[in-house]
């Protein structure tokens, strides 16, 4: 079959082919889209513990008087809204109707009429008390255990020559959480990956990792939150700390604008990317003051920080907390009707010093024990439109520069536009603001995008952002430019039907060895398309279905493409008791360029975003069983089968033939 022939199945499987949308949820709509999104999986299994978190507590419907941040975000207000909303119930008080909220800035009727259904209004009358007795026979619990087997050993399990892996080839994690309605949380998490030892003999028995966490709220008149043990901070717009989720860079409907929710709990199986120690929040008048100190150790090879969480082979087990870092500082921020100006100051210091590569691009990157960093960060908001900026410093007194406008038109309707500028000796191991590069280093660039919710029916999203790197960078060695774009359109025929459609371009430029020797700067384009289409045949028994088409263009190829369809039948039998996903998936790459990332569904809290690449078959099934209100459970199958080719990996994860497959199970109990 010919190239133009695929295509032409491709749409006509897009066509004929039928999909879901379930409605009845918010944040379900989120979760259909992650694969959407421009975000890392880190990320978006952030997004999925805020809204399994948010489901654990037994709220179905939000009390707009005591939503946070996250629970917002959530709801599909932006930034922008958030701010306003929040504003308003400053100035105000509590509301006391829904029908305030066409009081506020930024909420149209099309926002209201798109919210309402999950609010509800009521006064907070009381504050309850942090006594025991009270705690105990009010507190919410829920206990979560999960283990997920490889059927198919690597060589890493079974080799003998003392390089392989340590232990067994299965996955397990237990979380405990505990939440005391807004004054307490507390959380217990330990985990183990694939090829760890779940008990050793010569460390600590037990996980691999464990995290702890508590969170005390409103404790005193000013002193509104003090969180011990394992936390993440978000300060400003990312250039000084940057370790919480956003939906700001290419993500419709949601805008640029950080989120200012400064102390978040570590509830999550990373190990990495967090603080362990004490946070608190003050709250004074206009002023918030936020100090924070963490002693954590981390994984280290000798020369720099592993962030891959594994400890499976006796390299990696050496490797293990060999390392630490300490952290204290804090930020004070001032908010003034629409405006907020926060300065922030915190260092840093390693055990052993940190040694930066031997690669020319990386002579600027951090290299010592001890860092600094010192920012301001500043935002005002007029009507509907909101300013900010941020401007970082370095030990190295190296500065970096974030500068945005927002314009939040209606719901979803929005302009946002972010010029950045990134000095190559920049050096923050915590920044992560908007840009092509983690770390905010050697980058200039400009972002735009624009979302526009015409109607009920119709919206679309186009985003573009040109960067320019000064300097040398991975794979340059010169100064380079790229550009990465992604135009969205959605097409709502009925409540049961949509159509989805969007292409993402993204441009970069590599180093190429021509003739004589010589190494040139050409451009790597690669181009996709992607095609959804919904149908939901009733709250019990729906069906989905997408297809994708992907060509790159480089030096030394000009055909190179790919494409991929799967179909999805979601069944939710006996009063939605049981809920059973099936997923088939064909995929057909001819290179690594023109691979693809797709969201599947997975055991809750478990972010899986597969990669599709060369050719084969994809099977995924989920089943999930209520049978009480506090007990659910959860059974995950797939498999992938690859054409032509006989292994599958390299090194340790090398598998003999051309079939991957997992089987995993979760029980939830809340009491």
């Amino acid at each position: 079959m010919r190239c133009r022939d695929y295509l032409r199945l491709l749409v006509l499987l897009t066509i004929i082919s039928i999909g879901n949308l379930l409605n009845a949820q918010t944040e379900e709509n989120i979760l259909q889209t992650l694969e959407d999104m421009e975000i890392s999986g880190e990320d978006a299994e952030r997004i999925l513990e805020a809204i399994e978190q948010r489901n654990n507590n037994h709220i179905k419907y939000y009390n707009i008087n005591e939503m946070n941040r996250e629970d917002m975000l959530l709801l599909g207000l932006s930034n922008f809204q958030i701010f306003c909303l929040e504003n308003y119930i400053l100035r105000t008080g509590q509301l006391y109707s829904l029908n305030e909220l066409s009081f506020v800035n930024g909420f149209d009727s099309i926002t209201i009429t798109k919210i309402r259904p999950y609010l509800y209004v009521e006064p907070i009358k009381r504050k309850y008390s942090l006594r025991l007795d009270s705690i105990f026979a009010r507190a919410k619990h829920s206990v979560r255990f999960q283990y997920v087997q490889n059927l198919k050993d690597s060589y890493g399990f079974t080799r003998t020559d003392g390089k392989g892996y340590e232990g067994d080839n299965f996955s397990s994690s237990i979380r405990y959480n505990m939440k005391y309605y807004d004054r307490m949380e507390f959380s217990l998490i330990g985990e183990k990956d694939y090829g760890e030892p779940l008990y050793r003999t010569n460390k600590i028995y037990g996980y691999d990792h464990y995290s702890m966490s508590l969170t005390l709220r409103d404790l005193t008149k000013h002193l509104k939150q003090i969180t011990l043990g394992d936390f993440r901070l978000n300060i400003g717009e990312g250039l000084a700390m940057k370790q919480s989720f956003s939906l700001s860079y290419l993500s419709a409907g949601y805008g640029t604008k950080h989120s200012n929710n400064i102390i978040s709990p570590f509830r999550s199986t990373m190990e990495y990317n967090f603080n362990r120690g004490i946070a608190t929040k003050f709250e004074w008048k206009n002023f918030e003051l936020t100090t924070f100190a963490s002693y954590n150790k981390i994984d280290f090879n000798g020369k720099s920080i592993q962030e891959t969480g594994y400890h499976r082979t006796e390299r990696e087990i050496m490797c293990k907390d060999s390392n630490s870092v300490m952290l204290a500082g804090g930020t004070l921020q001032y908010y003034n009707k629409g405006f907020n100006i926060g300065l922030t100051a915190f260092a840093y210091h390693y055990a052993d010093s940190i040694k930066r590569g031997t690669q020319n691009y990386q002579c600027y990157n951090f290299e010592g024990k001890d860092n600094n960093i010192i920012s301001l960060n500043t935002s005002y908001s007029y009507k509907n439109i909101i300013f900010f900026m941020e401007m970082a410093r370095s030990m190295n007194n190296a500065f970096s520069e974030l500068l945005g406008l927002q314009i939040d038109f209606s719901y979803k309707t929005i302009l946002s536009i972010v010029a950045r500028n990134y000095d190559k000796k920049y050096q923050n191991y915590y920044a992560d603001a908007l840009g092509y590069h983690s770390h905010n280093q050697n980058e200039r660039g400009i972002y735009v995008d624009y979302s526009h919710y015409i109607n009920k029916r119709f919206s679309y999203f186009a985003g573009v952002d040109v960067y320019y790197f000064p300097f040398m960078s991975y794979r340059a060695d010169t100064s380079s430019y790229g550009a990465k774009a992604k135009v969205q359109m959605e097409y709502k025929l009925s409540d049961k039907h949509i159509f989805n459609v969007y292409f993402r371009f993204n441009s970069h430029q590599y180093n190429v060895t021509k003739s004589l020797g010589q190494k040139e700067l050409e451009d790597d384009i690669v181009m996709q398309w992607h095609m959804k289409y919904k149908y939901s045949h009733s709250h019990f028994l729906t069906f989905a279905s997408k297809a994708g088409y992907s060509r790159s263009f480089t030096y030394d190829s000009h055909n190179n493409n790919g494409y991929y369809v799967y179909m999805e039948m979601i069944a939710k039998p006996f009063r939605q008791k049981l809920s059973i996903n099936l997923r088939y998936t064909y995929f057909h790459t001819s290179d690594y360029d023109n691979r693809f990332y797709i969201y599947e569904y997975a055991l809750p809290l478990s972010y899986s975003s597969t990669m599709l690449y060369r050719i084969g078959h994809r099977i995924n099934t989920v089943l999930s069983f209520r049978p009480t209100n506090k007990l659910q459970i959860h059974l995950r199958y797939h498999l992938t089968k690859y054409n032509n080719i006989s292994e599958i990996g390299t090194g340790n994860d090398l598998i003999k033939g051309n079939i991957r497959h997992y089987i995993g199970g979760q029980i939830f109990l809340k009491f």
